[in-house]
């Protein structure tokens, strides 16, 4: 029996594969992950490391306020769905994430254009069930260690691109 982690309402939470750290709402009202992104372009495909041809994204991540702090990084594509009662569809991408000692993989949702909100990342209830107890009353329960500069891992497959 695996036992849930104790965390606060919200988090840093660091998305390894892309070398960042993100403040995080814990929102298990919200049935999908969501991420805040400043664009997101199709570049094309390229075959994972399974062999298949897969839809690269390029996606321009807010790491602080502003413009300025954006950070260039590529995922693959997923699948696309709707999120409530926002028009049209949504990408939604795979990613390897950690919250203090938990890595896990969660299925996260691109919003566009909503970089005035404080928190980037929202984890929703699909990848916060079984593994995590949110105390509303606390913040900020685990330390993040300091990362170093990882490089892009879809780097190496943009040139082969189709």
């Amino acid at each position: 029996m695996s036992r849930e982690t104790r965390v606060g309402w919200k988090e840093r939470v660091k998305i390894p594969a892309w070398g960042l750290t993100l403040k995080a709402l814990l929102d298990p009202g919200a049935p999908l992950s969501t991420l805040v992104v400043e664009g997101v372009e199709a570049l094309g495909r390229v075959r994972d490391d399974e062999g298949r041809r897969r839809l690269v994204l390029r996606l321009a991540v807010p790491v602080a306020r502003g413009k300025s702090r954006l950070k260039v990084v590529h995922a693959f594509y997923h699948r696309r769905t709707r999120l409530g009662e926002a028009p049209g569809r949504a990408y939604v991408v795979k990613l390897p994430l950690r919250l203090g000692d938990q890595r896990f993989e969660a299925e996260v949702a691109l919003l566009e254009g909503l970089s005035r909100r404080q928190h980037f990342l929202h984890l929703g209830r699909e990848a916060l069930s079984g593994r995590f107890l949110i105390d509303p009353s606390e913040a900020y329960l685990h330390r993040v260690r300091p990362h170093g500069a990882e490089k892009d891992p879809m780097l190496p497959l943009l040139g082969e691109i189709e």
